[in-house]
């Protein structure tokens, strides 16, 4: 079986918590984690894709969600932030 790559990790992850196969809190407590694991291989593979990757997901998705929002909320952004990192692929950006 091929490994996945850093990317499809993270796709998967987030999928994960978005399907609701995961609380927002064990997202929340492990998503630095994952993302720590696997961005360096984002970036050596395809290094414009993993900036993309963290403009969309990391600081205009995980990192504009305060604590107090609720979990509705939460997922809202994600999923906003999710298509907007897929439309570069869509549009032929990347």
């Amino acid at each position: 079986m091929p490994k996945k790559s850093g990317l499809e990790v993270m796709m998967e992850y987030i999928q994960k918590y978005l399907d609701g196969k995961m609380s927002r809190d064990d997202f929340d407590m492990d998503f630095d984690r994952h993302l720590d694991a696997e961005y360096p291989k984002m970036k050596r593979k395809y290094p414009d894709l993993a900036d993309c990757f963290y403009y969309y997901i990391v600081e205009e998705g995980v990192n504009q969600i305060g604590e107090l929002d609720s979990d509705t909320s939460h997922k809202k952004v994600m999923r906003k932030q999710l298509k907007e990192f897929k439309s570069v692929f869509e549009d032929g950006i990347l």
